[in-house]
Formats: C-alpha cells, sequence, structure tokens
C-alpha cells in the first residue's frame, strides 16, 4: 500500500460506520484488514464535538513525550482501550485526516511509550499536536508520514507548535493564499494520486 492508498482509508473513516466508538464525536475509529496488515483510520472534524476537540488546546504532560494538545490526546484516550484491543498486539499503521491524523499520532505516542509502536503513521494534513519537540523525539524510530496539501492553512495551527515529522507538501493550491479548500481529503486523494 501507498499513501494514496491510505488517504483513501482516512476518506472512508469518514463515511463508513465506526468499528470503534460512535459518530459523531472525534473518538471513533474503522479498522481494516489489508495487504499490508491491520489499519486504524481516525476520521477527521465534522462535527461540534470534533469541533470542541480541535479548541481544546490546554496542552497535557506525557511524561516520555512531553506536552500534547488536550483535546487531541483526550479523544484518543476515550477509544484507546478499544483500539488496543482490535490491535491485540499486532502490527498495526494508523491513518487519518486532520483531526484523525492528530488522533493517530497521540496514539503512537502512548504505544511508543508502552513498548508497541505502531508499524506506520499516515497523517494527512496534521494539525500540530505539540508545543515542544518531545513527541517528534519519541516518534523518530517511527515511520511517520505526514503530509499537507497546497497551501491548507490548518497544519500552521496552532501558531509556534511543532509536528510530529516533518510534513511533505504535495499538490498544487487552489488559492494563491493559505486557505482551507486544499484542506479537504479529497484534494488530498487528487494530489497523491
Amino acid at each position: 500500500m501507498n499513501a494514496h492508498d491510505y488517504a483513501l482509508l482516512a476518506q472512508e473513516a469518514y463515511s463508513a460506520k465506526p468499528d470503534i466508538g460512535s459518530a459523531p464525536g472525534p473518538s471513533c475509529a474503522i479498522v481494516r484488514d489489508t495487504a499490508n496488515g491491520r489499519v486504524v483510520a481516525f476520521p477527521g472534524t465534522d462535527s461540534i464535538a470534533d469541533l470542541m476537540a480541535d479548541l481544546d488546546v490546554e496542552p497535557i504532560e506525557v511524561p516520555g513525550a512531553g506536552k500534547i494538545h488536550g483535546g487531541f490526546l483526550k479523544a484518543w484516550r476515550a477509544i484507546a482501550i478499544d483500539v488496543l484491543a482490535a490491535v491485540d498486539g499486532k502490527p498495526v499503521t494508523l491513518v487519518g485526516h486532520s483531526l484523525g491524523a492528530a488522533i493517530s499520532l497521540c496514539a503512537a505516542v502512548e504505544m511508543t511509550i508502552s513498548g508497541n509502536p505502531p508499524a506506520a503513521v499516515f497523517g494527512f494534513e496534521p494539525p500540530r499536536i505539540s508545543p515542544d519537540l518531545g513527541v517528534r523525539t519519541l516518534l523518530s524510530k517511527v515511520p511517520v508520514h505526514l503530509y499537507w496539501n497546497g497551501l491548507d492553512i490548518v497544519p500552521s495551527l496552532p501558531l509556534d507548535w511543532h509536528h510530529a515529522a516533518l510534513p511533505v507538501h504535495i499538490g498544487k493550491p487552489a488559492l494563491p493564499i493559505p486557505n482551507v479548500v486544499d484542506h479537504q481529503i479529497s484534494r488530498v486523494i487528487s494530489a497523491l494520486a
């Protein structure tokens, strides 16, 4: 599988009935078995509850990882036990778009701290999740693939925070200024095709 395939799973997470948790809300995911192994995909923001998680920026200190965006971490922790049960100690790739990318990174952090890091993380249009570099340092040995399309503004937020890995810029901007049009998962999929 490649980034395009994982982006399609991130898109599916928006419309498929969650295998874990319930929609609407930030704490849900789909689980798929692929030729490359198990994938857990988290949807992005598409409800008021999701928006509330996005706006809950008060950092939470995570020993071994530094400070992490509170809303993203709380959304992950609400379904962590169910996700880990679905993974059952097997290699897993974590996937998400936007809020889902942030939740997949929070999952990767806590899985890595517990000694069972994911096989990989694919995040599309991820917001920044930490005001320090602890997460990036912790995940430096995990294959973290982050993609930033065009001039999407979301991956530049919160200002002065850090990504878990350096994002790869893809696609041509829809507008000549920072925008949210480039944030759409359909545009990401087109850019990766």
